[in-house]
């Protein structure tokens, strides 16, 4: 007998309630399909359980479209139990549905209930599942920090492996896919882990140089991420120093770099090419605004860079038309 072990089916590194219409969409689609790759793998090794902890969704709203392609994906491989440990959250969103599939069992791992058939039985007791299989001693579920589940009573403890990363900081020195474990009456045979994510998650920072323009921005952040597969989440960082009044359009980086991979973000922590004593015998408006904001330290430097550049850019142009 086989069980097939894994958490967190949502869709990693995005941060679902902020996302824009574009990338709502990918979400979806993406995410709904990952319940039947789920249920696949299960197939393809055998497994008569699948054991599911954390969030299965990752956002507050979801269409209920995407609890049916659950369902639907539940109901392909009847043959299967699927044990679904929730949070209270996502425990809510699916209880009240009358249609559940009668393979898929619906647990919230704040409240105690308890489980049986003919190869496996457990309790959920303060946050913790004790499983039963055969007549083994029983194996121990519990949460391990944020998104991270323990599972103890093999030879040694082992982490279960989230289906994606859920930042892109799980994605140094842990396993992502799914794990199964394999009994029969007399032995409890081997945790056995695989490695088996759809989506690479890639980090990378840009040094930006004062005569840069934006133009030559984005060219240095194709150059960097035109090798990365389509299937990636990208984070990019700009660091250096930008030019002295130059705006960058972070939200225009990003949806330059949507076309070409799944989901990016953009960090822009430059600091600007400011020359201060160029501005200390200046009496224009403009540099006046610039002592001023140089001066306000209750400003972080992005949020200054911000205002330096808008406030410089209108003033120009202002004193342009009156000269």
């Amino acid at each position: 007998m086989k069980m097939l072990f894994c958490s967190d089916v949502r869709l990693g590194a995005i941060c679902a309630e902020s996302l824009d219409k574009e990338q709502a969409h990918k979400w979806q689609t993406t995410h709904t399909e990952k319940f039947a790759e789920l249920i696949d793998k299960a197939a393809q090794n055998n497994a008569a359980y699948v054991a599911l902890f954390g969030s299965l969704f990752g956002r507050k709203r979801i269409p209920e479209s995407v609890i049916d392609r659950l369902f639907a994906a539940a109901k392909e491989d009847a043959a299967i139990q699927i044990l679904a440990f929730l949070q209270m959250e996502d425990f809510k969103r699916l209880s009240y549905r009358n249609d559940a599939p009668e393979n898929l069992h619906l647990f919230c791992v704040q409240a105690e209930d308890s489980y049986v058939d003919e190869h496996i039985a457990f309790r959920i007791e303060q946050d913790t599942v004790k499983l039963q299989l055969g007549d083994h001693e029983a194996i121990m579920i519990r949460t391990a920090g944020e998104g991270k589940f323990e599972l103890s009573g093999l030879p040694k403890n082992h982490m279960i492996p989230s289906f994606e990363p859920i930042g892109f900081e799980d994605t140094q020195g842990r396993i992502c896919g799914y794990s199964v474990l394999e009994w029969s009456e007399e032995t409890l045979g081997e945790y056995a882990e695989t490695k088996d994510q759809k989506y690479a998650f890639q980090s990378r920072e840009l040094k930006i140089l004062p005569e840069d323009d934006e133009t030559a921005i984005l060219k240095k952040i194709r150059s960097t991420v035109r090798r990365l597969d389509a299937d990636t989440f990208l984070r990019v960082t700009l660091a250096g120093r930008s030019a002295f009044g130059l705006t960058i359009n972070g939200d225009a980086l990003k949806k330059q770099l949507q076309n070409r991979v799944f989901f990016a973000q953009v960090f822009d922590n430059t600091v600007m090419d400011i020359d201060e004593e160029a501005f200390e015998t200046d009496i224009s408006l403009r540099s006046e605004f610039v002592r001023l904001a140089l001066k306000d330290d209750s400003l972080s430097e992005a949020e200054r860079n911000q205002l330096i550049s808008c406030g410089w850019n209108a003033l120009n142009g202002r004193e342009e038309a009156a000269e």
